[in-house]
């Protein structure tokens, strides 16, 4: 049983006095000056004594050590999946330290080109699975998602990332990679594009149908057999060149409206424009989402989002708080900090959402800009994975 306060205090005391009368003794001992011949009975003491304070007295102090040390904070899962917070963004090579992989590999970050990028999942390669992207950067960037594939026992996925004028430009990221393996919880994605739909690159949990119906220029009807509404859902662009993929409501009355999940996507270019776009999109996050929310009040100063489109593993009630056009912080209180990375999608919104610098995981700032890159007010929405 860990030792209080008070305990050890009692302890240390003890001790202190066990140490004063042995050195006491001790110096009686080798103190120069006329005394009595020793006895066999006080030669048996002092090796006792001595025996006691080299062995026993080490053992007391690692326990009351032991006993005052912090419990370890728990390592996170990220089961099934793996990802990184790229934050070094002009490196050629390194392994994040905010990371996790749930096979036990080391992810590392490859620096190809300017704005390009190649992460590696140790020991995470299979054919299929999903990947995303959010940026990470206190400038106006943009980051999609060339490719992901295994190589080996490794999954490799490729980002890159762009300015505002769809420039190649080095950005720091979170990407993460997930493949439901044997894992039987509630979710489903898809990758809309080539691979797509129809092979490892589409799952759905329920064993319902996943279906895209391409409605206008970068307008898309996404659908979801089976799959219960609510929760949230994220999209990132797949390809090389700068567009933003944003999720919204379906608008459609009838069972897409309500007993399963549905979604528009709508993909622009950096300069806001319609545009057809491949993207891969994550929907329901019940599949491990620490925690999660869509922030719909863009003018609010601070609320608190309610119903089944918030999260929290920890059972707290998360919150956002407007600083300024365009400027928010997402709290997730009772969440480990600094653990995990955080995914962000725009809601109905031509808006582009970043993550920013000093996130600490369980509060995150984000930063919305219009195609002009101007700051601008913006619903999104906000996934924790840890």
């Amino acid at each position: 049983m860990p030792m209080t306060p008070v305990r050890t205090a009692d302890w240390r005391e003890r001790l202190d006095r066990f140490g004063s009368r042995a050195m006491t003794t001790v110096g009686d001992w080798i103190s120069p000056g006329s005394r009595a011949a020793p006895s066999e009975p006080r030669i048996s003491a002092l090796v006792a004594l001595v025996a006691l304070v080299g062995g026993v007295l080490p053992i007391l102090i690692m326990a009351v050590t032991w006993a005052r040390k912090p419990e370890p904070a728990p390592l996170p899962s990220c089961a099934g999946s793996g990802y990184v917070l790229a934050d070094r963004p002009a490196e050629d090579r390194y392994r994040p330290g905010r990371q996790c992989n749930s096979a036990g590999g080391e992810n590392a970050v490859e620096r190809t080109g300017t704005g390009v990028y190649l992460v590696s999942f140790e020991d995470l390669g299979a054919e299929g699975g999903v990947a995303e992207v959010t940026p990470y950067s206190a400038d106006d960037r943009i980051c999609t998602l060339p490719d992901w594939q295994p190589d080996g026992d490794d999954e490799l996925v490729r980002v890159a990332c762009f300015d505002r004028a769809g420039r190649a430009a080095d950005s720091g990221f979170a990407a993460r990679f997930w493949h439901p393996r044997d894992d039987e919880r509630t979710a489903a994605y898809l990758r809309f594009g080539d691979p797509g739909l129809d092979d490892e690159y589409s799952y759905n949990s329920a064993g319902g149908t996943n279906s895209v119906d391409r409605e206008d220029i970068g307008s898309y009807l996404v659908s979801f057999g089976q799959q219960p509404s609510g929760g949230a859902v994220t999209v990132t662009a797949v390809g090389s060149a700068a567009a933003v993929c944003d999720v919204g409501p379906p608008g459609l009355p009838g069972p897409l409206d309500g007993s399963e999940l549905a979604v528009r996507v709508h993909c622009r270019d950096s300069a806001g424009q319609a545009v057809d776009s491949q993207f891969a999109v994550v929907s329901g996050v019940r599949h491990g989402a620490a925690g999660y929310l869509r922030a719909d009040h863009p003018a609010e100063p601070e609320y608190t989002p309610t119903g089944d489109t918030q999260f929290n593993g920890a059972g707290r009630a998360n919150a956002v708080t407007r600083s300024g056009p365009g400027e928010y912080r997402v709290s997730f209180p009772g969440l480990p900090a600094g653990v995990g990375v955080v995914q962000i999608t725009g809601y109905d919104t031509a808006a582009t959402c970043v993550t920013t610098p000093q996130d600490q995981a369980i509060e995150v700032r984000v930063s919305c800009r219009a195609p002009s890159g101007d700051p601008v007010d913006a619903r999104f929405v906000a996934v924790l994975w840890q």
